[in-house]
C-alpha cells in the first residue's frame, strides 16, 4: 500500500478574498518604495508561495511534484488572461533577456537582414539582436528626440526591405515613454515585418493586451511590476508565428511527450512552451502565479489608475518645487516611471539621502531621479516624498 503524501496547510489566500493591503504589502510599514522600476517587493502571497514550496521541498522532495506541476498550469492560465492571449501562445522564461534569446535564435535570418530598435534601450533589448551580427544581420538604431519621445516616421525611414523585426521596449526604462507601439504594429504589418516587444516596464503596472498591441513577441522578467521574483518571466509567442522558428532555443521538456526519455526524435511542442527547455523554476513560478493572481483579482484597469493617479500627484507637486520633469506625460505616453531633474540637483547624493535620512527608495538615471510607485503605494507616500524633497534640497548634504 502506498503512504499517503502529507497535505500541507493552505498557503495562499482564497481567490476573491478581500484585499487587505496592511497584510498584502508588508513593505508599507517601514519603508516608502517607490523603485518599482528596479526590483520590487513581494505581495505577501508570493511570498507563501515561496515559503511554501520550501516546505514541500523539504518535507516531500520529488513527491509534492504534481502538487508544483498544478501551480505552473495555474499560472499559465493566469499569464494568459493578463495578457489576453491563449495557453498555448504563453511560455515561461527566465528572464527578459532569454525570451528576447529564444526569439532572435530562432528566426530564419538571412545575411543582410536588418533588425530595428530604439536608441537608449536597456541592455536586455540590445544584446540579443547585436549578437545577430554573426549570422550577417544589423542593428539599426533609431535615434531619441530632443523631447525624449520617439517618431514614427523616423522608424519607416529606418526601415527598409531587408527589415525583418522591430525590437523595442514597451516602456522606455529611464524615462518611462510608452512607445507608439499600436502605430508601429500597423506600419509592421503593412510590410510584413515581425514585432518584439520587451515589456518589463509595462506589464504589471500598464494594461498589456497583445491582440490590442498587434505584437508578435513579448517578453518579460517578473520582478518588476509583476511584484514577482527575479529569474522568472513571461514570453509571448503569437501561434502563426511558431512555424517560423527553427529548433535552437527547444530542449527535452519543450517536446511532445517529453516523458518518453528513449524517443530523441520527438517534434517540438506546437506551442509557446517549446522555449521551456528543461526543468523549471517551480518555485519562482508559484510565486510568479500568486502574484499573476492578484493582478487578475485586481483588474488591470484599477492598477493603472491608481498608478496614473499616483504619477500625476508627483508630476504636479514637482513642478511646484521647480523640477523639471523629464517624462513625456501625454495621454497615451504615460508609464508607472517619472524622471525629473532640478537646477543643480546631483541625482545620486539626493537618492542616498533619501534613502538613508528619510528611507525613501528611488534611484538615478541618466542624470535624472527616476520615481515609480505602485498601486499599492498610497498618496500620503507622495506627499512625504515631495516634503522630504522639499527639505533635502535636492544636494549632498
Amino acid at each position: 500500500m502506498n503512504a499517503q503524501i502529507p497535505q500541507p496547510p493552505d498557503c495562499l489566500p482564497a481567490a476573491g478574498a478581500p484585499l487587505d493591503w496592511a497584510a498584502e504589502f508588508p513593505i508599507l510599514k517601514d519603508l516608502i518604495f517607490f523603485n518599482h522600476a528596479a526590483v520590487s517587493p513581494l505581495p505577501a502571497r508570493a511570498a507563501r508561495a515561496l515559503a511554501c514550496y520550501a516546505e514541500e521541498a523539504a518535507t516531500l522532495g520529488g513527491a509534492a511534484w504534481p502538487r508544483w506541476h498544478g501551480r505552473l498550469k495555474q499560472a499559465r492560465a493566469a499569464a494568459a488572461t493578463l495578457l489576453g492571449a491563449d495557453l498555448d501562445e504563453v511560455a515561461f522564461a527566465h528572464n527578459t533577456t532569454h525570451g528576447l534569446l529564444c526569439v532572435a535564435n530562432s528566426l530564419p535570418w538571412r545575411p543582410g537582414d536588418n533588425i530595428v530598435s530604439a536608441e537608449h534601450e536597456f541592455p536586455a533589448d540590445v544584446h540579443p539582436w547585436r549578437n545577430l551580427a554573426e549570422r550577417g544581420v544589423a542593428l539599426r538604431r533609431v535615434p531619441e528626440r530632443p523631447d525624449y519621445r520617439f517618431s514614427i516616421d523616423d522608424f519607416i525611414r529606418a526601415i527598409d526591405a531587408r527589415t525583418r523585426l522591430v525590437a523595442v521596449s514597451l516602456v522606455q526604462y529611464s524615462t518611462g515613454y510608452r512607445m507608439p507601439v499600436e502605430a508601429l504594429a500597423e506600419v509592421c504589418r503593412a510590410r510584413g515585418i515581425l514585432l518584439c516587444l520587451d515589456a518589463i516596464q509595462g506589464l504589471g503596472a500598464l494594461p498589456v493586451r497583445v491582440r490590442e498591441l498587434g505584437c508578435d513577441f513579448l517578453s518579460a522578467d517578473g520582478h518588476k511590476w509583476l511584484l514577482s521574483p527575479e529569474g522568472v518571466g513571461l514570453l509571448y509567442v503569437r501561434k502563426e508565428r511558431l512555424e517560423l522558428f527553427n529548433q535552437s532555443m527547444t530542449g527535452w521538456t519543450g517536446r511532445v511527450r517529453h516523458w518518453d526519455y528513449d524517443d530523441i526524435t520527438l517534434p517540438p511542442l506546437p506551442s509557446a512552451a517549446r522555449f521551456e527547455e528543461g526543468a523549471h523554476n517551480m518555485a519562482g513560478i508559484a510565486a510568479l502565479g500568486a502574484s499573476l493572481a492578484l493582478f487578475n483579482e485586481v483588474g488591470m484597469a484599477e492598477v493603472w489608475r491608481r498608478i496614473e493617479a499616483l504619477t500625476e500627484q508627483l508630476a504636479e507637486g514637482l513642478t511646484e518645487f521647480g523640477c523639471t520633469v523629464v517624462s513625456p506625460r501625454g495621454g497615451l505616453e504615460r508609464s508607472g516611471i517619472l524622471a525629473f531633474t532640478r537646477e543643480r540637483l546631483d541625482p545620486a547624493a539626493l537618492v542616498k539621502r533619501l534613502e538613508t535620512e528619510e528611507r525613501i527608495y528611488v534611484t538615478a538615471r541618466r542624470g535624472w531621479v527616476r520615481v515609480s510607485p505602485h498601486f499599492y503605494n498610497q498618496p500620503e507616500q507622495i506627499e512625504r516624498f515631495l516634503s522630504a524633497l522639499v527639505r533635502l534640497g535636492g544636494s549632498a548634504p
